[in-house]
């Protein structure tokens, strides 16, 4: 299409983007999960069959959305929800069809964008499970099209008609995800810039229809007040809690992690970098960049300036806010929120495209044999990312929990990986019946013991305590919190053991199904995606610390100990565990031995490994040697660890306050205090 000339699709470009819409929701329908998976799908699948209360800032635009596919006469509740982002990611790749055909002339470029962007990791990632992300990028592209509609390409006149519908939609847009939407708006000012005058002369009714598409967060409000099952901080009942929930507060110390600097927003823009090349199998991406070089001579300033403002803003500028420390799990977390960049890179890709077969005079097969191999390759790359995922680890990792719980047990969970795959089999699958779930900061569940903002810490942890303490029902408890009892680990969770009142006391008791779960999907495992990679790691060192702390010298390791302990010392995180629980080990320990497996630990540390992991290592071998009256070595390595995870919960700051104290430092520990103050969430 020559620029200066508005596109009015035809009925054949409505019904190619509805095809392309229709194959990418086949492909996604087919390839998500069954059950319920890890990350936030499981917490998003309660709210929505519930109709309860999300994580901050509660994204109830979704959460209406998903329970409206809650009555879908087919599959699990769980499939049903993970439909409603296939619906929109897939009707999202429809309207980038669109987009590029708005911007490119031909329609081929337009299959490169839409089909590019829906066979990409991440946005098809996206598209398998519960979240908010494809429909996030369904009103990002829903208002481009329109804006390009309203400021079309060239000397068109403005069609100041569409500004209500623009002004309702980006309204809505926050109600499902206000801070990515947010940091699109200054992408929209330079779209329709050609309309500025118009937007000030009728801003009071654009105003109110914003509103308007805001009134999700007015029902969320109310639906707080209400007992429902799931609700993340209960009754929000005063404007501090109000703001404190929408504003996402209490997520300030994810959001801006303890130590990341400079050096980690550096790192986070080499991974975008290398991101956008692996999204696009790199022949995309190297389209893309052709594109964003002439774009401006294809498109006028105006258009390319909107893209690359939607482009930078949730990537560069996301960046320059948010404050993550650089590990894998991080990475994970960030990699999706660009997925408008991704969709403005396939744009690019659809121009560079363009640009190139007229530039080489291609003809149409040849045109068509290379649009069909970069897609192709994205593709492969995208279906060896997805289908190498195990979707439904987490609900494995739940099935055998709730198996091997006693009977009539209460539960304390820790976080999403518990009360996700968890609750959502307990609570709507019919799981376990008999048990009873808490989640021990009072968070999620709406059976809590108390309002988490109206409570403080100290306040929590009694209530918890002599919850247990009042308890007929065995109690057991997924985290590691103080109950002054001694406990029976069962490694996936430990239960209350009342016999006794020390705390140091613990029988290891794993039940046979636990091990073959550790045997079968987590030994050897290490998933394609960050998240479920974690988690078994963690539960491979926990597993490694439990076995190390029950060896026994009068009774020799049988031949399924030997060959987990083999495989643990040979990883990282089982390596660690191994030393941890080596120097728990009630009988004692070799302190050659666990030197062998710390240095083993130190060899095959992942050089992407979490603050707090690498910090473990520095403080069992800061313990090590204050053990062999190495003082000077022990205040290296704890120190450290607190450089490396300067947290309050870093376990090294207990045993430094006891080495500045012994040594009388109190210069040492009045700065140590004021650290550990600063580092509090």
């Amino acid at each position: 299409m020559p620029a200066g000339r508005e596109l009015r699709p035809t009925r054949a470009d409505w019904a190619q983007a509805a095809g392309v819409a229709a194959a990418l929701l086949g492909l996604y329908a087919l390839t998500a999960p069954r059950t319920v998976a890890l990350e936030d799908d499981g917490l998003f699948v309660l709210s929505s069959h519930f109709l309860g209360i999300e994580h901050p800032p509660g994204f109830p635009l979704f959460t209406l959305i998903g329970h409206l596919f809650t009555y879908l006469p087919f599959g699990s509740v769980a499939y049903r929800v993970h439909l409603a982002s296939a619906f929109f990611g897939a009707l999202s790749c429809g309207l980038l069809w669109l987009c590029a055909r708005s911007l490119a002339p031909g329609r081929l470029p337009a299959y490169l964008a839409a089909l590019g962007l829906g066979f990409s990791p991440a946005f098809w990632s996206q598209a398998l499970i519960a979240e908010v992300y494809t429909l996030n990028s369904f009103f990002f592209l829903l208002l481009a099209y329109l804006g390009l509609r309203a400021c079309p390409p060239g000397d068109e006149a403005p069609n100041p008609r569409l500004l209500p519908w623009l002004a309702l939609l980006f309204g809505l847009s926050l109600s499902n995800h206000w801070p990515l939407m947010g940091l699109a708006a200054p992408a929209f000012a330079v779209l329709l810039w050609p309309l500025r005058r118009e937007v000030l002369a009728r801003l009071g009714l654009i105003s109110w229809l914003v509103l308007a598409g805001l009134l999700p967060y007015a029902w969320l409000v109310y639906r707080s007040w209400m007992a429902v099952p799931i609700s993340y901080y209960g009754p929000l009942e005063t404007l501090t809690e109000i703001w404190f929930f929408l504003s996402r507060a209490g997520y300030a110390e994810v959001d801006v992690q303890p130590g990341a600097g400079w050096l980690d927003r550096l790192k986070f823009l080499q991974f975008v970098i290398l991101e956008v090349g692996r999204q696009f199998a790199v022949a995309g991406a190297l389209l893309g960049l052709v594109g964003l070089a002439v774009q401006r001579r294809m498109l006028g300033t105006r258009l390319a300036a909107f893209l690359v403002v939607a482009f930078c803003m949730p990537t560069v500028v996301l960046l320059l806010l948010l404050g993550f420390s650089y590990n894998s799990v991080s990475r994970h977390v960030f990699h999706v929120y660009p997925l408008p960049a991704y969709a403005v890179v396939a744009l690019w890709a659809a121009i560079g495209f363009a640009w190139l077969r007229k530039r080489l005079a291609l003809r149409p097969a040849a045109a068509t044999a290379a649009c069909g191999g970069v897609l192709a390759a994205i593709l492969a790359v995208g279906g060896r990312y997805n289908y190498g995922t195990d979707h439904e680890w987490g609900a494995h990792y739940a099935q055998v929990l709730a198996r091997t719980l006693p009977r009539d047990a209460v539960l304390f969970v820790k976080g999403e990986f518990d009360i996700g795959p968890l609750g959502y089999l307990h609570m709507v699958e019919g799981l376990r019946p008999d048990i009873t779930l808490y989640q021990y900061k009072g968070l999620a569940l709406g059976n809590r013991l108390f309002h988490p903002l109206r409570t403080t810490e100290a306040t929590a942890s009694r209530v918890v305590r002599e919850f247990i303490e009042a308890q007929q029902s065995e109690v057991a408890l997924t985290n590691e919190l103080s109950t002054s009892y001694a406990h029976r680990h069962r490694w996936l969770y430990h239960v209350v053991d009342k016999s006794s009142r020390d705390p140091a006391k613990i029988t290891v008791d794993i039940p046979e199904e636990a091990i073959r779960f550790f045997e079968e999907r987590i030994l050897a495992a290490h998933d394609s995606n960050a998240w479920i990679a974690y988690h078994q790691n963690e539960l491979r060192r926990s597993y490694a610390r439990l076995l190390a702390q029950g060896l026994r010298a009068s009774a020799p390791l049988d031949e399924r100990s030997q060959r987990h302990l083999a495989a643990l010392s040979e990883d990282y995180h089982g390596a660690l565990g191994l030393a941890e629980g080596l120097m728990a080990n009630p009988e004692g320990y070799a302190p050659g031995v666990v030197y062998a497996y710390l240095d083993r630990a130190r060899a095959l540390m992942p050089l992407d490994a979490l603050q707090s992991e690498q910090a473990k290592f520095f403080y069992l071998r800061g313990l090590l040697r204050h053990d062999h009256k190495d003082t000077r070595g022990a205040l290296e390595d704890l120190r450290l660890a607190l450089e490396l995870w300067p947290h309050r919960d870093n376990p090294a700051v207990a045993p430094l306050k006891d080495l500045h104290r012994e040594a009388q430092d109190r210069a040492a520990l009045e700065a140590l205090l004021v650290r550990v103050t600063r580092a509090r969430p």
